[in-house]
């Protein structure tokens, strides 16, 4: 048994490198058995949650005939910062809008224009987290698009909500239009046309 031990310093470095090699095998091995199988990195998720699901099906039949449904749509997408504002106030306009999205966007099914935005209320936000999003809204409102809130507490009906948003398209306000170097932002206008018996959303 003695012969088999390593004589030289060269024998015994050999001897333990094999020794080292052959526990970070077993090592590995072990990992391996602790982990177990490989977990895949993602996992679905639902697109909608309760309550948006049930907003949108709402939405569809209050105006689906009407005007597109579009979700979840970033305000980046649908603002741009007045070029007249000072730099810090820019900075702070673009720091409000920035990551924020409205839940639900209706459009023109001829040309996509944008006529009106829905969002659902959010009793979970604090005091002053309302404050800045009722500010917000205020602020899109000034830009010429309506912004209409939907409690999932007390859904309306959807004729009541129907006539809401067309009260909502034919009332808002001239659009801010600003004019960039290079781009034109679209007008969100409205002209005037004839009505009918029942009403209807100036495209």
């Amino acid at each position: 048994m003695t012969n088999m031990l390593p004589v030289s310093m060269l024998d015994w470095l050999v001897y333990s490198m094999v020794l080292l090699l052959i526990f970070l095998v077993l090592l590995s091995l072990l990992r391996r058995l602790w982990r177990g199988k490989l977990k895949p990195p993602y996992q679905q998720k639902l697109l909608f949650s309760p309550e948006a699901s049930t907003a949108l099906r709402l939405l569809d039949d209050a105006i689906g005939q009407q005007l597109r449904v579009f979700a979840a749509v970033s305000l980046s997408e649908l603002l741009t910062i007045n070029p007249k504002l000072k730099k810090a106030q820019r900075e702070q306009a673009q720091h409000a809008i920035y990551g924020e999205k409205l839940d639900f966007v209706l459009c023109s099914t001829d040309d996509f224009s944008v006529k009106a935005a829905v969002i659902l209320a959010d009793d979970s936000l604090s005091k002053t987290d309302n404050k800045n999003q009722q500010q917000l809204l205020q602020h899109i409102h000034e830009t010429g698009l309506p912004v209409i809130q939907l409690s999932p507490k007390a859904w309306p009906s959807a004729q009541a909500l129907h006539d809401e948003i067309i009260a909502a398209c034919n009332q808002r306000t001239t659009p801010t239009f600003i004019t960039g170097q290079g781009r034109v932002e679209p007008v969100l206008s409205l002209p005037d046309e004839e009505q009918d018996d029942e009403p209807q959303i100036k495209l």
